[in-house]
């Protein structure tokens, strides 16, 4: 009975620290201006991202949807890996992350094509990354997909999958990454009253 509490006590404390990617959202003020923000809580840190108006920021499932509103298939997902920070990007792992990479794309796709693989494409925040990048076919047409596993954290990796139609996947990718370069810890001085 000790053994079980402890064990449930344990698992608390870990889900209180994991970072949590459902967006919740709080006024911050910049320069006198009330601005409505996400954030991503992990433990008493609060991690945000600047948006746009044309992109939609809607919980999905165990993470995040991002609608890119120009495009009529242009969204991305952010959700929790289910790799640890430990399991580092090299010759012995990436078969295994590129196995968990196409068992995220569509069922339903065919003539799955491995289009590139990019090593640490974001080197900031001291980031480490690997993203791989499918084209496929679906009901609606040719479609492609990145699917970036991103140690965020030191403790936490995530997974960011941005899909577009091939037609529009340059610009939505690029949209995407974009928004994630700006994720930045939250300076608690700038959360607005009443949040």
């Amino acid at each position: 009975m000790k053994l079980s509490l402890s064990l449930l006590l344990l698992a608390g404390a870990l889900s209180a620290t994991a970072l949590d990617l459902t967006p919740t959202f709080i006024n911050t003020v910049a320069d006198g201006i009330i601005i409505r923000r996400p954030y991503f809580a992990d433990g008493g840190k609060k991690y945000s991202l600047t948006l746009d108006m044309e992109t939609e920021l809607t919980p999905y499932e165990d993470g995040s949807l991002f609608k890119f509103t120009r495009f009529k298939q242009g969204e991305m997902r952010l959700r929790p890996s289910s790799f640890s920070t430990e399991t580092k990007f090299g010759p012995d792992t990436l078969g295994q992350y590129e196995e968990a990479a196409r068992k995220m794309l569509p069922q339903a796709s065919t003539k799955i094509t491995l289009v590139d693989q990019v090593k640490n494409p974001w080197p900031i925040n001291g980031w480490q990354s690997h993203r791989f990048i499918f084209s496929y076919v679906t009901a609606t047409g040719e479609v492609q997909e990145s699917i970036t596993f991103l140690n965020i954290t030191p403790a936490q990796q995530v997974i960011v999958q941005v899909y577009a139609s091939a037609k529009d996947f340059p610009d939505v990718s690029s949209r995407g990454y974009d928004t994630i370069r700006r994720w930045h810890e939250m300076d608690p001085s700038t959360t607005a009253r009443g949040n």
